[in-house]
């Protein structure tokens, strides 16, 4: 008997050492990946003479980081006399974080909980109206309801600031609006 639980033990320790694999902790290789399905055209922000235009692209998929991702690859389109103003900006990070409008408010599902992008930006100056494309295009999302932008440079990051389409109306098209 005594030979036969030693044979176990022995048994036992020698399968738990062959597994090979030594064990770690928890290693952070940063944000989740995102399940992307087939392409679709969505709706984004470009310029055609000092205003933007609403223009039909390509996007990877319905995901925020996919259409930011989209709005900073956009190539100017001379034939139909579009440019952006984002040459020369590159895109770090977009993320989404829920935005109560009463800080005070609980988390209940009868309380108005919309959502807020944030933007990271690095690269060169920003101007006005390359903020309006990155605002305005996140506003064509009914779930955004304000877009925070962070423009940093090498070696410093401003602040995040809030904005809205509604500081950019004077940029509508011609006989066009923007979202709220």
């Amino acid at each position: 008997m005594r030979g036969a639980r030693a044979f176990l033990v022995i048994l036992t320790a020698a399968v738990a050492a062959a597994c090979g694999v030594p064990p770690t902790g928890v290693v952070d290789t940063g944000p989740a990946p995102i399940a992307r399905g087939a392409s679709s055209l969505t709706r984004i922000y470009l310029v055609r003479d000092g205003r933007l235009q609403l223009t039909n692209v390509a996007v990877g998929s319905a995901h925020v980081n996919d259409l930011m991702a989209t709005l900073f690859k956009a190539t100017a389109k001379p034939t139909d006399r579009l440019t952006t103003a984002l040459d020369g900006l590159h895109l770090a990070e977009v993320q989404l974080v829920r935005y109560a409008p009463d800080p005070s408010s609980r988390n209940d599902p009868d309380n108005t909980v919309t959502l807020r992008m944030r933007v990271f930006v690095s690269g060169l100056k920003i101007s006005r109206i390359a903020m309006a494309q990155i605002t305005c295009t996140a506003r064509l999302r009914s779930e955004v309801w304000a877009v925070e932008i962070a423009h940093g440079t090498p070696g410093d990051t401003g602040p995040l600031k809030v904005h809205t389409c509604r500081e950019y109306w004077d940029l509508a098209p011609k006989n066009g609006h923007l979202p709220p």
